[in-house]
């Protein structure tokens, strides 16, 4: 084969294939922006997954926090002071006495009755402590939306007069708002622990 014919075979292969490789390179970017269109759609369903077991973690905790106070205070549990706490949308003004040193007052040891004790319970439960010359933070109403939290007495005897016998179940529930991942409307989420405080 002569060098004629050889660069005028070269000539023609060159002459068909321009464009070629930059077609290549349209279609290399299009699949690859389809996957990366993917690749985003399960970040924000994992964002969303994250946010629903986060708000579930908080929950457990926060009805966790009010069955510990309710342990530390028997004598207000047997007298029914928490059967019936009922929290939505709290008037989080602060009980008097505050049963704790949130306000940088050490306190002394018979400083709250369990009536008192109770009381305070119940609003640092729903609203959170607000430290000495801070914000408010923790409780139901601010860290679950549209938070609705209750306890309950489950009287195991029903036919005595106290309404809420002394070692009786308490069913702490928790009822807040979550956005559904496929459309996005609100659903309400409920969790309950039934303890023997």
């Amino acid at each position: 084969m002569s060098n004629l014919t050889q660069f005028k075979s070269t000539e023609f292969r060159r002459k068909n294939l321009r464009g070629f490789t930059l077609i290549e390179v349209l279609v290399t970017v299009v699949v690859v922006s389809i996957g990366l269109l993917g690749l985003a759609g399960l970040q924000i369903n994992g964002l969303r997954a994250n946010m629903s077991s986060e708000a579930r973690s908080k929950a457990t905790l926060l009805a966790s926090d009010i069955v510990e106070r309710m342990r530390a205070n028997l004598a207000g549990v047997d007298a029914n002071l928490y059967d019936g706490i009922n929290i939505s949308e709290a008037t989080c003004a602060a009980p008097t006495p505050l049963c704790s040193n949130i306000s940088g007052t050490p306190l002394t040891g018979g400083s709250c009755t369990s009536a008192q004790m109770a009381t305070f319970d119940a609003w640092a439960w729903g609203c959170g402590l607000t430290p000495a010359g801070g914000a408010q933070r923790g409780g139901i109403v601010n860290r679950l939306p549209n938070a609705i939290a209750s306890v309950a007495c489950e009287d195991n005897n029903p036919d005595d007069a106290p309404l809420c016998s002394p070692g009786s179940p308490h069913t702490v529930s928790i009822t807040w708002s979550e956005q559904n991942p496929s459309d996005g409307s609100a659903t309400l989420q409920t969790i309950s622990l039934v303890v023997v405080p």
